[in-house]
């Protein structure tokens, strides 16, 4: 998956090469059900509180809200591009109950994942 990352405003030098790896890490291992802030702050080697302030107020979104649209991008994808069924995007991008997958999909695209698939992807929220 690419790297839905921008850093606007310019990030200063020391947290830019923390959060590009954060972000890197994150894009390597969205898809484990396990992967928290802590995962991340460790492999930053920040603490998680330090690590959590700096992701926050720099890329202006907070840390579970990141992650879930990077599983929420990749879920987009896999609905477009496979047959796989819904349940099975959802262990794929890192839920492990399919419904929570469902009802967070519909949350926030406004539209369940079936529809979508089925050609609701022109109704989805921005």
């Amino acid at each position: 998956m690419q790297r839905p990352l921008v850093f606007e405003p310019p990030v200063p030098r020391k947290y830019r090469l923390v959060l590009e790896k954060a972000v890197d890490y994150i894009a390597a291992h969205y898809q484990d059900e396990d992967i928290s802030l802590n995962a991340v702050a460790s492999a930053v080697n920040i603490s998680p509180n330090h690590f959590s302030t700096i992701f926050s107020q720099e890329m202006e979104i907070t840390f579970v809200e990141y992650l879930t649209k990077v599983r929420m991008d990749a879920a987009r994808e896999l609905l477009l591009k496979t047959d796989l069924r819904t349940s099975e995007i959802g262990y794929q991008v890192g839920y492990k109950d399919p419904h929570y997958f469902s009802y967070l999909f519909k949350k926030i695209h406004g539209i369940t994942p079936k529809a979508f698939r089925s050609g609701g992807e022109n109704e989805v929220q921005k």
